[in-house]
Formats: C-alpha cells, sequence, structure tokens
C-alpha cells in the first residue's frame, strides 16, 4: 500500500498562459476575427445555453427562424430532457441532413449525455451585464407571469435577501461549470462553444451568428423583455452583486467591446 511520506508532494494546478487564452478567446468569438461560414454545417446539432434573463426567448424565437429544427428542453427536468432531444437529434441526424438548435435553461453538467458519449460538443449562449440579468430575474420571479412568484416573494421578499444567496458567477458556472482560473473559462468556451452574443447588443450579435454559422438572415424579437432598472439598486446591493460575479462581469466587458468594435 502506497503511504504518504512528507516527500510527497500534490501535483500544483497548471494555469493556462493568460495571453494564449485571450488571444485564443478572441479568434474564435471576435466578428472581426471569424471568417463567413466558419462554422457552417449542414447537419450540425448546436445547444442554445440559455441563461434566464439575457432576452433568451426573444434569441430563441430568431433560432427557430434560422434552423430546419428546433428542440426545446423543459424547464422542470433540463437534464433528462436534454437527453431526450439529444437521443431524436441524432437519430434525425443518421436520417438526412437537417440543421437543428437544442435549446433550453439547461448546464454544463446536464451536458454529461454529450460528454460520456464522446459527443462534439457545439455549444452558443447569450450573455447579459451580472446586475441587470440580477434585478430582471427578481423581477420576473416576483411577477404573476411566474407560475410559483407567490412561494418566491414569500422566501425573498427584499432584493437584498435574494443578492445575499446569489451563487457565484450563475452565467459562466452554467456555460462550463466551476473552474480554477478565468483562464481556464476561456479555454474551455473556445473549445467547445462557437458563439457568445450579448444582451445589450442583439442585432450585432444576431448578425455575427448568421455570419459565421452560415446561416439565414436572423431578425430581432421583442418577447419578455424587462426594463432596465439596475440604477435604482443601493450601492450596497449593487456591490453585494458585483462581488458575488466578478468573473461574469468580465467575461461580459470583454465580449461587450467586441460587438461595440463592430459598429
Amino acid at each position: 500500500m502506497l503511504k504518504w511520506t512528507s516527500k510527497m508532494t500534490e501535483t500544483p494546478l497548471q494555469f493556462p498562459d493568460r495571453m494564449d487564452a485571450e488571444r485564443n478567446f478572441r479568434a474564435r468569438f471576435h466578428p472581426k476575427m471569424v471568417a463567413p461560414d466558419t462554422f457552417r454545417d449542414p447537419n450540425d446539432i448546436l445547444l442554445f445555453v440559455h441563461i434566464p434573463k439575457t432576452a433568451g426567448m426573444s434569441f430563441g424565437k430568431s433560432l427557430r427562424k434560422a434552423f430546419d429544427q428546433f428542440r426545446g428542453v423543459h424547464w422542470e427536468n433540463p437534464r433528462g430532457s436534454l437527453g431526450q432531444e439529444t437521443r431524436q437529434a441524432l437519430y434525425q441526424r443518421t436520417l438526412s441532413p437537417q440543421r437543428q438548435v437544442i435549446a433550453g435553461h439547461f448546464n454544463w453538467g446536464d451536458m454529461l449525455v454529450w460528454r460520456n458519449n464522446a459527443l462534439p460538443i457545439r455549444a452558443i449562449s447569450v450573455l447579459r451585464d451580472p446586475l441587470e440579468r440580477f434585478v430582471s430575474n427578481y423581477n420576473y420571479n416576483c411577477s404573476e407571469k411566474h407560475p410559483r412568484n407567490a412561494e418566491f416573494k414569500e422566501r425573498y421578499p427584499t432584493l437584498q435577501e435574494y443578492a445575499e444567496v446569489l451563487p457565484l458567477d450563475v452565467q459562466l458556472t452554467q456555460l462550463v461549470g466551476p473552474v480554477p482560473s478565468f483562464e481556464d473559462a476561456l479555454e474551455k468556451l473556445t473549445a467547445h462553444y462557437s458563439f457568445l452574443g450579448v444582451t445589450e447588443n442583439m442585432p450585432a450579435s444576431l448578425a455575427h451568428l448568421s455570419r459565421s454559422h452560415g446561416l439565414r438572415k436572423m431578425t430581432e424579437h421583442s418577447q419578455n423583455v424587462g426594463v432596465k432598472t439596475s440604477a435604482e439598486v443601493p450601492s450596497h446591493i449593487r456591490e453585494l452583486v458585483l462581488n458575488r460575479s466578478a468573473n461574469d462581469a468580465r467575461l461580459h466587458q470583454l465580449l461587450l467591446s467586441y460587438y461595440q468594435d463592430v459598429e
């Protein structure tokens, strides 16, 4: 039996080079760096990771018109539903070429069915300013549009109480799971995603997706669009949210700068 001794040490974490990670990320996602039809595939299956309150419903409506087959994942059972839609999409792929997209509130962990079967993941998503997303999500959960709004309001009667339990880096964690560094996150995104857009510049995001993936022209649709209210948030709550969303904010600002660069 192997015994631990003072001479034995754990292998330290190897972090990616920051410059390489950002350079590769930029080459993958900056609209000016991606040639037309780079990701065009007449028989592809894209996974749209829908982060709540990032204009995903509007984005999804655009996807429905751009793809041959749109498959929605049920929000109450994302992992099971994703597995079922994946099997159907793969079966369809064996029958005839179709451009398919599977969309829903699933996360990196839910994509196990793809990773466990060595299926190449090509995912897409849209991110939003963390504070704006947080406020929008709270307001939606308190509204009559949410089926469990009474239960939610009883549990979180104030914005501060909701902020205090906000998970760390909600958006980035949904996309790639927990990571030891921001550079690792960039590397995982570069390896498994082919498009990342921003809510604040949806027209440019849709134009880039259409151009880079060889899709028919995509137009913006307004659906479940909330009013910008973050300016009304007290400074102490604002600070609390941003302290729990540092990497989300960093990623969002990076992507936002890419789309501002093409205006």
